[in-house]
């Protein structure tokens, strides 16, 4: 992700609520003082 908040060409952005550690354990962004987490993925 680029400092403006957009994706790199040939990748898109996608949100979720939380995520979840190799632990298993679960982050929910809302403990953290966001909505969501973003993430970058390859476009298809």
């Amino acid at each position: 992700m680029t400092s403006n908040g957009t994706a790199r060409p040939g990748y898109r952005l996608i949100f979720r609520p939380f995520i979840t550690l190799k632990n298993g354990k679960r982050l929910y962004a809302r403990q953290y003082g966001r909505s969501a987490w973003a993430f970058e993925v390859p476009d298809q």
